[in-house]
């Protein structure tokens, strides 16, 4: 693979900073989060906000499946601006907690991914739907457009 050009930006590599921190949010903090919001089934909690990653298969509807440097939010579909507040909802049911919980804390680490691969890769940024999502509310309550 050739070195990137000015301008571009290599793919995160499996042991980067970034990788570990990806999958540090998505396996470790979950338990951290089932300690903490639910100590009497922390267990239970953990392996329901583990199996909350099963939201991913959408990512198997994509073309490539696999691009590290596209921001999964706001891209697939269980992972769309529309869909989040639906995970929020959950919260307010008892039962459904604790799958809300791991959902929205998934769009959580998948955004940090994001604005870490974008910090990098503008070209990223000006491309996601992220940009666009925060464009059109400045737009919505009349603020100038970020360009």
């Amino acid at each position: 693979m050739a070195p990137p050009g000015p301008g571009q930006y290599a793919s995160p590599k499996l042991f980067s900073a970034q990788t570990l921190v990806h999958y540090g949010l998505h396996f470790v903090f979950p338990l951290v989060l089932a300690l903490v919001f639910f100590p009497l089934v922390w267990q239970t909690a953990y392996l329901v906000m583990l199996a909350t990653m099963a939201i991913d298969l959408d990512h198997l509807l994509a073309k490539p499946i696999f691009d590290p440097l596209r921001c999964s939010v706001g891209y697939h579909p269980l992972h769309s601006f529309h869909i989040i507040p639906v995970y929020a909802l959950l919260l307010l049911w008892p039962a459904t907690q604790i799958v809300a919980v791991g959902l929205l804390f998934h769009m959580f680490t998948d955004t940090v991914d994001c604005l870490w691969n974008f910090s990098h890769c503008q070209e990223c940024y000006r491309n996601s739907r992220i940009r666009r999502l925060y464009n059109g509310v400045r737009k919505l309550l009349g603020l100038e457009v970020v360009e």
